[in-house]
């Protein structure tokens, strides 16, 4: 082959002399995958927080209304220690109304001393509990202060954490979306990495492994066909000695345009090289696909732009680079030259 096949412009979007910038797109990716990976487990960790801040909220509630009807059958019971009290204040009244009664009759005084004191001995023992209970009931009705008290902090704190709880379940949620953009961008990245940013074809590289991946697809189904097209860019090195390397490149990004004017969107364009170019089109006979690449060139050769073209259909066996040296050996036929050591 000519030797002005390997001879691209400068700045011509070489895959390999712009392996730099795909290893910094594909270094980006990665990054951008931790980076999702690590804002999906702090999502997950959040959610954790929220749900241990709901449980902590219901247990507060439970203990609120535990207080609560704590603090209810303190009340009752400081009612009821009100009223035994006071019954008994009235009983020792009557003991000592008795008493006194008694204590009148002089002449039965002695008959009677023993009954007023076992009397008067009742009424103090009755007075003295009615006392406790009166201070129970003190130390009840003060409990009870107590525990309402601390139900509406419980209650209080109930509150934060369900505030805090939804927080969290805000921020796992905007961590969700931080990693789906991560992935967005670490797709975009990966896609950037393996685009050729003179022509917009795929990188060698990478196009080598959807070619693959075309190879594959075609012996998984049945009646599948996959045609390859080599194409040569011919006089580059010419244009980029007598023109510059600018006129070289506008060359390039017109080729490629006009050989994707030809293909669908789903077809695989790859540039190969300098001047080199691949396209893989699936379901199309090999005469088919001439056909429209001799348009091709008829066309750029009429503009000044003229190109080499070989064509060659998948076989049973085909790695992808025999299919892609095939298309280059009928490039060569084409050209009437030996194919190149």
């Amino acid at each position: 082959m000519d030797d002005d096949r390997h001879e691209g412009s400068l700045s011509d979007g070489d895959p390999q002399t712009s392996s730099d910038q795909g290893l910094s797109d594909g270094e980006s990716a990665r990054a951008r995958e931790r980076a999702s990976c690590l804002r999906d487990l702090a999502a997950l960790s959040r959610e954790d927080i929220a749900k241990q801040r709901d449980e902590s909220s219901s247990r507060r509630d439970g203990s609120s209304s535990h207080r609560d009807e704590s603090s209810l059958e303190r009340d009752e019971s400081s009612t009821w220690r009100d009223e035994v009290s006071m019954s008994r204040d009235e009983v020792a009244d009557g003991h000592d109304q008795e008493a006194s009664d008694l204590d009148a009759r002089d002449d039965l005084a002695d008959r009677h001393t023993l009954r007023v004191e076992e009397l008067r001995g009742r009424s103090r023992s009755g007075r003295t509990r009615a006392a406790d209970d009166r201070a129970r009931a003190r130390q009840d009705r003060e409990h009870s202060e107590g525990d309402r008290e601390h139900a509406g902090d419980d209650r209080e704190h109930s509150g934060r954490d369900r505030e805090h709880a939804e927080g969290d379940r805000g921020h796992a949620e905007e961590d969700r979306e931080h990693s789906e953009g991560d992935r967005d961008l670490a797709g975009d990245d990966r896609e950037h990495s393996g685009t050729d940013d003179l022509t917009g074809a795929r990188r060698r590289g990478v196009g080598i492994e959807e070619l693959e991946n075309e190879i594959k697809r075609a012996r998984r189904e049945s009646d599948s066909r996959l045609v390859a097209a080599f194409i040569d860019v011919d006089g580059l090195k010419a244009v980029n000695d007598i023109e510059g390397h600018n006129a070289g490149d506008a060359l390039l990004r017109h080729i490629a345009e006009r050989i994707r004017r030809q293909m669908r969107s789903y077809d695989l364009f790859v540039r190969l090289g300098g001047d080199e170019f691949l396209c893989a089109l699936p379901n199309v006979t090999l005469v088919e696909t001439q056909a429209r690449f001799d348009r091709l060139r008829s066309d750029l050769a009429g503009s000044g732009s003229p190109v080499s073209i070989g064509c060659a259909e998948l076989r049973d066996g085909d790695s992808a680079d025999d299919l892609v040296n095939r298309a280059d050996g009928a490039l060569l036929a084409s050209r009437g030259t030996s194919r190149r050591a």
